[in-house]
């Protein structure tokens, strides 16, 4: 059944729309490279399903990617009506060679920040990888206090303290990240992807 109630048909939106773009990239049809690859498909397939989703008439869908707010941008932010949605995404390749800490220390930036929003009534983190370091790999040193390892779980009112703060030229990453609630991390496989699709 659809739902009726807006956000939560804005939610439904989403994750339709995932499950879409995941499936997609499984069989090979869609091609993503990075994080942008990402989001320009997802946001195409969610602007379709929005605006086939405006059921009752005089509704309206509304999508926007690099949205400013609070100083700095969300991934994508939609609305239906005046319920708003704000997605932040996260694409992690193993063929990047990226460094996995601070990928990791990002990602609970993002979770972080989209808690903090008070004007969204919907938000979501969705983190794709192709890498299984980050879901069950050791994570050791400078990884060990940010990781996002499948089960993993931090408890709200503690704070992430990077180990590595005062120790590089840039401090952009030396900040702790406050937990507001608990949050665990349950990674999905499917066909060699794994993904995160938290509600925030």
């Amino acid at each position: 059944m659809l739902p009726v109630e807006k956000a939560d048909r804005l939610e439904y939106i989403l994750d339709f729309g995932w499950e879409i773009l995941l499936q997609r990239i499984v069989t090979g049809r869609t091609k993503i490279n990075k994080e942008a690859s990402m989001q320009l498909h997802l946001s195409t397939i969610i602007h379709g399903l929005g605006d086939l989703l405006c059921v009752n008439p005089g509704e309206h869908f509304s999508i926007e990617l690099e949205s400013k707010y609070d100083r700095s941008n969300i991934d994508i932010v939609c609305s239906l009506d005046d319920i708003r949605a704000a997605v932040e995404l996260k694409c992690f390749r193993k063929s990047s060679n990226r460094a996995t800490d601070l990928d990791m220390y990002d990602a609970h930036k993002d979770i972080s920040r989209l808690r903090s929003f008070s004007d969204f009534q919907v938000k979501k983190f969705i983190c794709l990888t192709d890498y299984p370091y980050y879901v069950s790999g050791t994570h050791s040193g400078h990884a060990s206090c940010v990781s996002i390892g499948h089960g993993k779980t931090y408890f709200g009112g503690t704070e992430i303290i990077p180990t590595w703060i005062g120790r590089w030229k840039d401090k952009s990453r030396d900040k702790h990240i406050p937990v507001q609630r608990d949050l665990e991390f349950a990674w999905i496989e499917n066909a060699g992807w794994y993904y995160l699709n938290l509600k925030l």
